[in-house]
């Protein structure tokens, strides 16, 4: 019987892999019934790569303490079973549309998975706490809120835009790793406006007009104002948040299964 394992880098270990099979990867085939563990590495994958998983086979040979496991080192001219198991796998692989992947470590695969979920939430709970300014108490057509609730209420939109530009630039960095244009269109569509939006909230209290009876500890802001300042936001994010939903959307259906 033979049984595949695929080298995992972000877990620096082997991993059981029966179908798909990527140029990028590192492959070992181990034949239970003879007793022999064959190494196979991709056109694509790196000698970093095969260096820290060859080091692993004595974990993975481990795992079979019943089997006098000899390890076979060969390039090409696999034996004719072996090879058989290969090319069905890395046809699997095309055949699934797998084997066009772009991003092609699994360390990249998970961070990135990891980043723009980060980047879709937190615009939107910036979005959420901006919001909360129309629960503020009614005074005729105006918003009354203390200094100290307004100065938390900018800060905590301002901390979770912040947070998004780093995992922008974690994405940035990523795309530029495995040179995956979208990606890096993207992030840099959205870090641009995301720095445009931290210039925007460091105005602080000169967002606004506050109206008469305002004084050093109560604001009286204009409800119609905070509707446009929530407004210019929310369009903002939607700029760099659609195309992020897409991604991911696509990046789910491509990766998911490299991804846990």
């Amino acid at each position: 019987m033979l049984r595949t394992f695929i080298f995992d880098d972000s877990k620096s270990q082997w991993r059981e892999e029966e179908h798909a099979l990527l140029s990028h990867d590192m492959c070992v085939i181990l034949d239970e019934e003879k007793e022999l563990i064959y190494l196979w590495s991709g056109s694509k994958s790196t000698r970093q790569r095969y260096n820290i998983g060859y080091g692993q086979l004595k974990e993975l040979i481990s795992n079979f303490p019943e089997l006098n496991i000899q390890l076979m080192l060969t390039k090409k001219n696999f034996p004719i079973e072996i090879q058989k198991k290969i090319e069905a796998m890395l046809e699997s692989a095309k055949n699934e549309g797998v084997s066009s992947l772009i991003i092609s470590r699994f360390m990249t695969i998970r961070a990135f998975f990891i980043s723009i979920l980060a980047v879709i939430i937190m615009p939107i709970i910036s979005l959420l706490n901006l919001s909360t300014a129309l629960l503020w108490p009614i005074s005729s057509i105006n918003l009354e809120v203390q200094n100290t609730s307004f100065k938390s209420w900018i800060n905590t939109s301002r901390i979770f835009i912040m947070l998004t530009i780093l995992f922008l630039a974690i994405n940035l960095i990523i795309g530029l790793i495995e040179v995956e244009n979208q990606i890096i269109i993207f992030s840099l569509v959205g870090l641009i406006i995301c720095f445009g939006l931290i210039l925007y909230l460091n105005f602080d209290i000169y967002l606004f007009t506050f109206q008469s009876g305002s004084t050093l500890t109560i604001f009286y802001i204009l409800k119609s104002e905070i509707i446009v300042f929530i407004s210019i936001n929310l369009f903002s994010v939607v700029i760099f948040e659609l195309p992020s939903i897409y991604k991911f959307i696509s990046f789910l259906k491509t990766y998911r299964k490299y991804i846990f």
